[in-house]
């Protein structure tokens, strides 16, 4: 129970932000091992610097004082940390923690430059575009991944946002800035914008609300009445922290556990709500979306030895399904509810002491995607999420032999290629299923699921500019540089007698090739896309699911990968 000073205790204040990353880098302000992992997307650590560098505010940090020995993370933003001071409390993260790992990670970094094709550190490493005068259309903060061996050479224009943290690597910046620009009007441009950067992200300052004193779970418990509030809190951090015994591991270790396992297997992380609502799924948790958490907490502190070794083994059949289904990565899975799903299926047959039969796996198939295609679980709430799975339940039960499914409202092609629409997503899932084999503009092979593990929204690149349809987008590495309508342009001298090949390993239909060549860039795309197409009926057809004359569906925000 909430003590009556606990909100006598809570001290709110303004900090800069280089005193809180100092208080980091002291190992004075740290994160509890029960929080959950990094799982910021590339883009979301560029969005807040943009907001940083804008003056936006990003939130309040929660942050709980303590004497207690709470286990904690030796590293943030993976970056190594000092223990925990023995002669004065520390301050543990409540709320906040993703913001602080990607600024702790980012400005206290060191090193080289890593490779290109290195999957974790390049994301910490983030530029400013110093020349947007020249170039206003371009992003202002973004990652370098440059094709090639390491290390890669960055654009002199590109200044690294960890020299803004100290005054040596900034100077040390400048310094090369000017030997690769030379004295001029452009350097001194470049070098005021710099330093007007530097001055934002410098004297920039937080809202800190600090919680000294009190048990774990009175400090949990105001993190609660915060987040009621709209501070932003994760269910299974809540979970975690109110199961938490230092003697067992927590439910953010069981579940980064089970992503791991997932992901050595080259699937990809998956969403870790997904995994954590997956769990209480197979805890027998009636509403794993929104319910009353400290009873939720209550309830797994005694269920979670046997429901997690249950829910691991039932994900890990979900995601061998889903593989055999036609989803390459979890990257790509259009709506995370879809595993809770499977999740509760595979659980039943489990069990039941028996596998799905032939039947059933073909159910479940047109299941998955029919429900991708018709946008099923756009802004599902929790009793569409709790109907869900009593339906899986009754099928793996054998009390019906059909899901109920709206095929009617099936639209398989986005109208524009969105990574954060499920029917984007789905589309793509299919595409790479569809043109498994492809060709270099050089006519050489290359993998593209390892294209898209990398990131999807870098792999896929317009043919041309503004058109925002799929047809228009291509994984196609090029030579740097070389914009993608010049290199299929330049198939036509076709030197090393593969320009069919490498057309139709990526669904370029030679008519719409030729109209290209003709200069024709709507019909260049209508034919593209009326054979993307065909295609996709006659998938759609294989797994028995029959398409309506009208393919485009909306594509919009409506997919979670938290």
């Amino acid at each position: 129970m909430l003590s009556d000073d606990a909100d006598s205790r809570l001290a709110p204040s303004v900090e800069l932000l280089s005193d809180i990353l100092e208080d980091i880098a002291r190992g004075l302000i740290r994160v509890p091992k029960f929080q959950r992992p990094f799982v910021w997307r590339p883009e979301q650590m560029l969005d807040l610097f943009d907001s940083i560098e804008r003056g936006y505010p990003i939130g309040s940090i929660l942050l709980w004082e303590t004497t207690e020995n709470v286990l904690s993370l030796s590293s943030v933003g993976e970056v190594e940390v000092p223990p925990p001071p023995l002669d004065r409390p520390a301050s543990y993260v409540l709320d906040g923690h993703q913001r602080l790992s990607t600024l702790f990670g980012v400005l206290r970094r060191l090193g080289r430059t890593p490779r290109f094709d290195d999957q974790r550190e390049w994301k910490w490493r983030i530029y400013r575009d110093l020349d947007l005068k020249e170039h206003p259309s371009r992003d202002r903060y973004r990652h370098f991944r440059a094709e090639g061996s390491s290390p890669a050479r960055v654009p002199e224009t590109l200044m690294p946002v960890r020299a803004v943290a100290g005054t040596i690597d900034f100077l040390r910046f400048s310094r090369n800035l000017e030997l690769q620009i030379g004295d001029g009007k452009r350097l001194e441009r470049l070098i005021n914008e710099a330093d007007q950067v530097a001055s934002r992200l410098r004297s920039y300052k937080l809202a800190v609300i600090k919680l000294r004193g009190g048990s774990l779970n009175e400090a949990v418990e105001v993190y609660t009445r915060l987040n009621r509030r709209g501070v932003r809190m994760e269910a299974d951090q809540v979970v975690s922290a109110l199961t938490h015994r230092s003697d067992q591991p927590t439910m953010a270790e069981h579940i980064e556990t089970i992503v791991e396992a997932v992901a050595n297997t080259e699937f990809g992380e998956l969403p870790r709500t997904a995994v954590f609502r997956s769990i209480l799924a197979v805890a027998g948790e009636v509403d794993v979306m929104s319910p009353r958490w400290e009873l939720v907490a209550d309830r797994m502190q005694k269920s979670m030895a046997t429901a997690v070794p249950k829910a691991t083994e039932a994900i890990h059949a979900a995601v061998e399904f889903l593989q055999w289904a036609g989803l390459p990565l979890a990257s790509l899975l259009p709506y995370a509810h879809q595993l809770v799903i499977l999740t509760g299926f595979f659980h039943r047959c489990n069990e039941r002491g028996a596998p799905p039969t032939g039947n059933e796996r073909y159910e479940l198939r047109r299941w998955f995607w029919v429900t991708s295609w018709a946008g099923s679980y756009a802004g599902a709430t929790s009793t569409t999420l709790r109907r869900a799975l009593q339906e899986m339940r009754d099928f793996a039960d054998g009390r019906i032999t059909r899901l109920a499914l709206d095929v009617a409202a099936v639209q398989p092609v986005p109208d524009q290629f969105n990574l954060n629409s499920a029917r984007t997503l789905a589309y793509v899932a299919w595409e790479a299923g569809e043109f498994r084999h492809r060709l270099d503009s050089l006519g050489q092979k290359f993998d593209v699921l390892q294209r898209l593990a990398a990131g999807a929204a870098q792999a896929y690149r317009p043919v041309y500019p503004r058109d925002p349809r799929p047809a228009n987008r291509l994984v196609l590495p090029t030579p740097p540089g070389l914009r993608l309508e010049t290199a299929l342009r330049s198939l036509r001298d076709d030197l090393w007698g593969r320009a069919s090949e490498i057309l139709e390993s990526h669904g370029i239909p030679e008519i719409a090739w030729q109209r290209m060549l003709d200069g024709d860039e709507e019909l260049f795309l209508d034919y593209r896309a009326r054979f993307l197409g065909e295609k996709l009926r006659a998938f759609a057809g294989d797994i028995g699911v029959e398409l309506t004359r009208d393919l485009i569906g909306v594509a919009d925000d409506d997919t979670e990968h938290e």
